[in-house]
C-alpha cells in the first residue's frame, strides 16, 4: 500500500513539474496562431511586451497582443500573410521607451502559424530595412565659427549608471568614418543609457578639448555633459539626442 502510495505522488509531482517547465518553455508551432517567447539579454522572460502581426498586404492591418509572466504569447492569426514585430515600453530615468525587440525570423506566414521569438538588444542592424538600428541615434551640429574636421574630431560616451535594460554599459570612443559614425551630422546605434559627453580636437600633433551643448536646452557651451535619450523629440527620429560642438 505504502509503495502504490508513493508511486502516484511521485508521477503526480513529475506530472506538475513537466507542465511547469513547458509553460515556461518556448512554445511550439501551431495551426493559426502566431506563437514565441520574449527575453532580455540574459535570456529572462520579458512579460508584458507588446506583440503586433502585421498584414504584409492589407495596409495597417494588425492583430495585438501580450506576453504572460514567463514572455510567452499566443496570438491568433487571421487568414492572409503576416509578419510578427514586438516591442518593450520601459521606463527609465523618468521617461518612457518604446524598443523594437530582435526577431529570430523575419519571413511572413499564413494560416499554418508560425514560432518568432525575440530578444531585447540594445544595439546593432534591424533586420527589415538598411541603417535602421536597436540604438539611439545622437544628432551633431556645430557652433557658429566652428569649422573643423570632424575626421580630426573624437567624441567620448561614458555611461553614468546602467543601460536601459538594467545592463552594464561600456565607454564609446567615436572617430568619424568608423560604422556609428558614418554620416557627417549623425551617430547611430548608441545603447540607450545616460552618458557623460566630452570632444577633443586632434590635429598637428595636439590635443584641443572641445566644449558641447545640448542643442535643445542651449544652456551654453561646457566641457562636458549629461546626454539623455528623448523618446520622442518632435524630430521625427525617436529615441535621440542632440549635441552642439564648439571651441
Amino acid at each position: 500500500m505504502r509503495k502504490t502510495i508513493w508511486v502516484c505522488m511521485s508521477l503526480t509531482v513529475l506530472t506538475c513539474c513537466d507542465k511547469a517547465d513547458g509553460e515556461q518553455g518556448t512554445p511550439e508551432q501551431e495551426e493559426g496562431y502566431a506563437t514565441g517567447k520574449v527575453t532580455d539579454s540574459k535570456g529572462l522572460p520579458i512579460s508584458n511586451a507588446r506583440v503586433v502581426l502585421d498584414n504584409t498586404v492589407l495596409y495597417a492591418s494588425y492583430i495585438h497582443g501580450n506576453t504572460d509572466k514567463f514572455g510567452t504569447y499566443r496570438i491568433k492569426a487571421l487568414p492572409g500573410s503576416w509578419r510578427t514585430f514586438a516591442y518593450v515600453d520601459k521606463i527609465y530615468n523618468g521617461q518612457v521607451y518604446s524598443m523594437e525587440l530582435f526577431p529570430d525570423g523575419i519571413d511572413a506566414f499564413n494560416e499554418e502559424g508560425a514560432v518568432r521569438n525575440f530578444t531585447w538588444k540594445l544595439e546593432g542592424d534591424m533586420p527589415w530595412e538598411a541603417e535602421a538600428y536597436y540604438g539611439g541615434t545622437v544628432l551633431l551640429s556645430t557652433d557658429y565659427g566652428f569649422y573643423e574636421d570632424e575626421k580630426d574630431i573624437e567624441i567620448t560616451l561614458t555611461p553614468l549608471g546602467p543601460q536601459i535594460d538594467g545592463s552594464t554599459g561600456k565607454t564609446l570612443l567615436l572617430k568619424y568614418g568608423e560604422k556609428k559614425w558614418t554620416h557627417r551630422n549623425e551617430l547611430w546605434d548608441i545603447p540607450i543609457g545616460r552618458y557623460k559627453v566630452t570632444a577633443k580636437l586632434k590635429k598637428e600633433g595636439k590635443v584641443i578639448p572641445l566644449k558641447i551643448e545640448d542643442w535643445y536646452k542651449r544652456g551654453g557651451l561646457v566641457s562636458e555633459f549629461q546626454l539623455d535619450f528623448i523618446p520622442k523629440p518632435g524630430n521625427g527620429v525617436n529615441n535621440s539626442a542632440s549635441i552642439v560642438i564648439g571651441y
